[in-house]
């Protein structure tokens, strides 16, 4: 409650006064000091992934936001870690969460790459040329975006979807 950041002193406040004192606290406690020395000694240009399951994903997310600013909230990645299947009545708990964070708009960006073979494109359409296989993959995106021009089409109406890459890197691509 004493360090410099005040977001983060007002944010565990806030989850007390809503999780009272139990686990949950004494969790997010033990992580929210730990998040604050990481993000201290993390350059600008450096980002932080930190894995959790659902449980405490919500909680996490808030002191996340406390620590690194809600601006620097970069994605959360769901990794699905087993197949679906019931647990009482409920269905079962099957995936993780990954949050990432950077430091500042200064962050490093190396997108991951992986080379394109049959195991990792299964369940995907697929073209061959020669030896090389390539994934069909749709190029727009969801919601309010740009109404870029692409090969002479405008994506209508307004406001649906729209081209997730400009002229460049559709080209690139």
């Amino acid at each position: 409650m004493k360090c410099g950041n005040t977001d983060v002193s007002q944010m565990m406040e806030a989850l007390r006064a809503f999780l009272g004192e139990n686990d949950m606290m004494a969790y997010l406690t033990m992580m929210a000091n730990r998040l604050l020395e990481l993000h201290r000694v993390l350059k600008p240009t450096g980002s932080l992934y930190l894995h959790c399951d659902p449980t405490a994903s919500r909680y996490l997310k808030i002191v996340l936001d406390g620590v690194f600013g809600k601006g620097n909230y970069r994605n959360e990645i769901i990794w699905k870690r087993t197949s679906e299947r019931k647990s009482g009545n409920q269905l079962g708990r099957i995936h993780d969460v990954i949050f990432l964070f950077s430091k500042s708009e200064k962050s490093t960006w190396n997108a991951p790459t992986t080379p394109q073979d049959e195991e990792n494109a299964k369940g995907h359409d697929l073209i061959r040329e020669g030896d090389k296989v390539f994934r069909i993959s749709d190029l727009t995106g969801a919601g309010k975006g740009p109404r870029r021009n692409f090969a002479g089409q405008v994506l209508t109406p307004p406001g649906s979807r729209h081209w997730m890459f400009d002229q460049a890197r559709i080209d690139r691509l």
